[in-house]
């Protein structure tokens, strides 16, 4: 009885102290447990930053998916589909000069959004698998969570395009901040999510 007593008493030991590893953050009304060294961050709506972007960061991308999705995979050095627990992830890893360490981005989806982690790294610790684990699930599936990832891509190539015909005179016509508002992105996302059901 008393070894029983004494595995109870240290499994809630090793439970309180876990869970003392972890604080919760919203962000865009997504609940995440997030390591408590990146405590004391910067919340926003849509996004909660600590340090900088270089640092840790969560962001809820669905405003600027084309932008943040699209400007990352072009510049990224690693690129890599894999899952975490029964989420797909898209992991995009890149060396930054000014701090001198790799950065990487990790997509995720959650509900009917798209989230994204900022850390310093290249690989997908506990860490961070268990804030994306955390989160609540996703409605899209593997194959939808990437095909949207594929148009996102896709955009991005095609608005650069328009970005060197707005550059000639004879393409003036063509103005960047029209292609580049908010909306766009979430017409992009709400229309694949509503035309790729499961």
């Amino acid at each position: 009885m008393k070894k029983i007593i004494l595995f109870l008493m240290i499994f809630v030991l090793i439970g309180s102290v876990y869970a003392s590893d972890f604080s919760k953050v919203t962000v865009n009304g997504v609940e995440f447990d997030i390591p408590s060294q990146y405590s004391n961050g910067d919340l926003q709506n849509s996004k909660y930053v600590y340090k900088d972007y270089r640092t840790f960061a969560v962001l809820c991308v669905d405003d600027y998916i084309v932008s943040n999705y699209g400007g990352n995979y072009n510049i990224a050095e690693l690129k890599q589909d894999s899952m975490v627990g029964d989420r797909p992830v898209k992991l995009l890893t890149m060396y930054n000069t000014y701090i001198d360490k790799n950065v990487s981005y990790l997509y995720f989806p959650v509900k009917n959004s798209v989230y994204c982690i900022c850390f310093q790294g290249n690989a997908i610790n506990g860490d961070i698998s268990h804030i994306v684990e955390s989160a609540p699930e996703s409605n899209m599936s593997s194959d939808t969570f990437y095909g949207l990832l594929n148009e996102v891509l896709k955009e991005h190539e095609n608005r650069k395009y328009l970005d060197t015909l707005s550059d000639n005179d004879n393409y003036n016509y063509v103005s960047q901040k029209n292609q580049h508002q908010d909306n766009s992105n979430n017409r992009l996302l709400t229309w694949y999510l509503l035309s790729h059901r499961r």
